[in-house]
């Protein structure tokens, strides 16, 4: 409106009570996401965690290691069509349990951050103004993710994103509902940090859509990454079919983490070219 421009034709709509619990509240499932993060075993820990300093460091993944990675998915016969946060998650994840040095029998949770939005049926509408974001989580062994194959760890995170429907969105509501204080599951710095990860994706973001009258964003991406543990996925500002990963990760295992990432792609080429 300031630049001229024709008024927005549909109204931003701000109803929070469309995502009010039901009457009564019906909680179906046990919300994991909800749950206190496992902590790092005893053996393993050399003072707290939010101690350790901390790092943010930016990795690109282009197209042809996306790729890579999306014909690893399709190893022994397997059909299912991962999308490609499903796979990056699951790669992630398992990148960073190698580069902590955690002990086999360590727990670690991924969380992922998901649009409630489509997911909710009736779907919210499209003017709905306000996040609507749920949690996906699971918990896994690190002896596990670092031994199995990597359709073995697709699948478990594939299984826990289709699980994310609208019966469990609307269950997570009614529990939420029924916390005498809620702020004993509000999310805080340690809930991601070492052993856990959290995955956030904002390639749909239009970001490089907006235009405050000065043309298209060269670049977008979080102003600094205080949490350690949080890693976000954004789309390339040129189309090119890129990614960049924003990781925080504590400064003692970035390297070896770059190292991972970049390492485990070329041995995945590898395999891709003898097929």
């Amino acid at each position: 409106m300031a630049r001229g421009l024709p008024q927005i034709s549909m109204p931003p709509l701000i109803d929070r009570t469309l995502l009010r619990g039901r009457v009564p509240p019906i909680t179906r499932f046990h919300h994991l996401e909800c749950d206190p993060p496992p902590s790092l075993n005893t053996s393993m820990s050399l003072g707290p965690n939010n101690h350790k300093p901390s790092t943010v460091s930016v990795f690109k993944i282009t197209k042809n290691q996306l790729n890579t990675l999306k014909a690893k998915s399709w190893e022994y016969g397997n059909k299912t069509n991962y999308n490609t946060y499903t796979i990056l998650a699951a790669y992630i994840w398992r990148c960073a349990t190698k580069v902590r040095g955690l002990s086999y029998d360590q727990p670690t949770k991924l969380n992922m951050p998901i649009n409630g939005r489509p997911r909710l049926h009736p779907p919210l509408p499209s003017t709905y103004v306000g996040n609507a974001v749920f949690a996906a989580s699971l918990i896994a062994l690190s002896g596990n993710l670092q031994s199995e194959p990597f359709l073995n760890t697709l699948e478990r995170v594939h299984g826990t994103l289709k699980r994310m429907n609208n019966e469990y969105l609307r269950s997570t509501l009614d529990y939420l509902e029924t916390l005498p204080d809620i702020t004993t599951v509000r999310r805080k710095p340690d809930t991601y940090q070492c052993p856990n990860l959290n995955i956030n994706k904002w390639t749909r973001l239009s970001t490089y859509d907006a235009d405050f009258g000065w043309g298209r964003p060269i670049y977008m991406g979080p102003a600094n990454v205080v949490h350690e543990g949080k890693i976000y996925i954004l789309s390339s500002p040129i189309d090119d079919g890129s990614l960049s990963l924003v990781a925080c990760l504590q400064t003692a295992h970035m390297k070896l983490f770059e190292k991972h990432l970049y390492e485990g792609l070329k041995s995945f080429d590898n395999i891709k070219a003898r097929y």
